[in-house]
């Protein structure tokens, strides 16, 4: 059967030609004719830390932007900061007094480190300009905090709050009890304490909204135990003008792609259930603020599926949180765009204690991108390329790499990293290197290490045994590691080591596996490890040698 050019195409750019190729609106039967500039929405809640797991919604979306460009249009990302979501628990490194600010909006509350105006000012900015210096992702910045308050929603709210009927309405199809006629979707923040969470409307007079400042019960995510926050009893007036409030997360998704004309924006699945906000969102957002549902087709970037982090979603509240400008310091940042872009609608989880396996495969994607390595089936090679090239940050340049998991087992045996060393120990590999390849060896390695002091598993950990264990050893091995000691004083190269390894160990008439889990016996207490030649070239040739002697 025929492959269709559209199932050929990598995710991001079938769905690139779709929002080019939009012609209607989704809930009613009105044309549609795209902006002059498409503008490709990701927005992020503040009210923990942003980390690498929220950055999966960024990278994505710019991935699109990326192919809108490359196919002649005028795009945008916009990054949206959510600030004006109320703190619901202190995030994990975040000072407990902040205990305090419970309720409030993370907009109103200090910078944890004193050097911005805000916590959500700290956090938008450490967020935004790590992706923008560190991932190369270009991106305009909002806070919805000062889009509120400057009254750049105003006139959403207020057509909103003149059609309640209808969203009342649309916001009842997914809900099993309707809501109230009384409802509104606006939420004060109290003129007096300065909660959001604890507002109860009472009443509205045109643009006057009338509140109680009352007690409020919630749970936090994957806690059983509930929060009470004390309301101050404070009865208020909230002027819609002014902005000091926020609307409900449906109303205001509707609400931000109308405002900033939004024509795609993704979200994780639960968002694109049978009853999920998107749907609510896009049915106000057209039949109330006469805008589109920002999404032109069923392509996988809506609906994505979760990111796991060796097995856990990652979370402020858990604490497992790894920040995007923490992880140039971990690992390439090519590694974490690479495996975002990968299959976005499918579960996967990133291994950070295996971080490895995102090299390999960017290694090896580089190969195929270079012609090093073939794969013959065309739509698998169109797919890998095209993987390849959003996952770089800078043009690709073909250079042998240092196997990630030979970098580990260097960043312990050459423990101060010192480049002369590991220079005299690369020249001897099958990893010889030019100078310049040498110098991007040398950034993977120094990274490493950054990663290993914190992931690197116990088990993977190499110690080198000061003095043989006391095991069990034949006259025929004792006399075949006397003999591998004895050649480990010439200056062998890998190659050269690995036959000698096998000539002494066919001249004895030994078991292949069982003669190399003997080595790794007497040298780290293991049964397996890194491959023989190269690991004793980095241990030291001499330092092995004397171990063995004493066998």
């Amino acid at each position: 059967m025929k492959m269709k050019k559209e199932e050929s195409m990598f995710w991001a750019d079938q769905l690139a030609d779709a929002i080019a190729k939009r012609k209607h609106y989704n809930h009613l039967k009105k044309k549609w004719k795209n902006p002059t500039t498409l503008v490709i929405k990701s927005s992020t809640s503040i009210s923990g830390v942003p980390h690498i797991g929220n950055a999966s919604d960024v990278i994505r979306h710019y991935a699109v932007v990326q192919s809108l460009k490359e196919k002649g249009h005028k795009a945008k990302l916009l990054w949206v900061g959510e600030d004006m979501d109320p703190l619901r628990k202190v995030p994990t490194g975040i000072p407990a007094s902040f205990k305090k600010y419970l309720g409030m909006p993370v907009a109103d509350i200090p910078c944890p480190e004193g050097c911005c105006s805000s916590y959500s000012e700290h956090f938008c900015n450490k967020f935004a300009n790590s992706l923008k210096d560190n991932f190369g992702i270009k991106l305009e910045m909002k806070r919805t905090s000062e889009s509120y308050r400057k009254g750049e929603f105003y006139p959403s709210i207020k057509k909103i709050m003149n059609n309640l009927d209808t969203v009342r309405e649309i916001i009842n199809k997914s809900r099993k009890d309707p809501l109230p006629e009384s409802w509104i979707p606006w939420k004060p923040v109290c003129d007096k304490c300065g909660k959001l969470i604890t507002t109860v409307v009472t009443g509205v007079n045109g643009d006057k909204v009338n509140y109680e400042c009352r007690d409020y019960e919630f749970r936090v995510y994957g806690k059983e135990a509930y929060t009470r926050l004390k309301g101050c009893g404070h009865k208020g007036i909230s002027d819609l003008k002014k902005g000091n409030g926020k609307m409900g997360w449906r109303v205001e998704w509707a609400m931000l792609w109308k405002t900033w004309n939004v024509v795609l924006e993704g979200a994780g699945k639960e968002h694109f259930m049978p009853t999920g906000s998107f749907w609510s969102a896009g049915e106000i957002a057209e039949r109330v603020l006469d805008w589109i549902e920002p999404h032109p087709s069923k392509n996988p970037i809506q609906g994505y599926e979760y990111i796991m982090f060796d097995g856990e979603k990652m979370s402020a509240s858990r604490g497992n949180v790894v920040a995007t400008w923490e992880w140039p310091s971990l690992a390439l940042p090519e590694t974490l765009k690479l495996f975002m872009l990968k299959k976005p609608n499918r579960e996967r989880d990133m291994p950070l204690k295996n971080i490895y396996r995102g090299y390999d495969e960017l290694d090896l994607l580089e190969q195929i991108y270079f012609g090093k390595k073939t794969l013959q089936n065309q739509r698998e090679l169109n797919q890998a390329k095209r993987l390849y090239e959003m996952a770089l940050i800078k043009k690709p340049k073909f250079a042998k790499r240092i196997p990630y998991q030979y970098c580990t087992l260097l960043t312990q045996a050459v423990p101060n990293l010192d480049p002369k060393r590991i220079k005299v120990i690369l020249d001897k590999t099958a990893y010889k290197l030019t100078k310049s390849e040498f110098n991007v060896a040398m950034d993977r390695i120094n990274l490493t290490a950054g990663w290993a002091k914190k992931y690197l598993l116990k088990e993977d950990r190499i110690v080198l045994n000061k003095t043989p264990p006391k095991i069990s050893i034949s006259v025929s091995q004792k006399k075949a590691l006397l003999d591998l000691a004895k050649y480990l004083k010439t200056n062998c190269t890998e190659e050269q080591l690995f036959s000698q390894i096998y000539i002494i160990i066919k001249t004895h008439e030994l078991n292949n596996r069982e003669f190399f889990q003997l080595i790794y016996q007497i040298l780290i207490n293991k049964e397996r490890g890194p491959r023989l030649a190269p690991f004793i070239l980095a241990i030291g040739p001499d330092k092995v040698r004397k171990i063995l002697e004493k066998t």
